[in-house]
């Protein structure tokens, strides 16, 4: 298993946050860009290849502002701090 395999099952809220937190537990950093206005990997500067799932991930929870990214954090302790 690597750090793909925690996208495959994204269809919810729910889901989505879970595949969050399997994420960090490869060692993954998520974080909002304010740039980008959408959540990003650290390992996208190198790697485009998990861009497209972390669209579909700020999709998900509807995220379109850093204030709803810490909305969302709470809700589902997507930082785990």
């Amino acid at each position: 298993m690597n750090y793909l395999d925690c996208f495959k099952d994204m269809h919810d809220e729910l889901s989505a946050a879970e595949c969050i937190h399997c994420l960090q537990k490869f060692g993954e950093t998520i974080l909002y860009d304010d740039d980008k206005k959408r959540l990003v990997m650290w390992r996208e500067i190198y790697d485009k290849e998990p861009e497209e799932y972390m669209k579909k991930l700020t999709e998900i929870f509807k995220i379109d502002s850093r204030e709803k990214y810490e909305e969302i954090d709470k809700e589902y302790n997507l930082t785990m701090y």
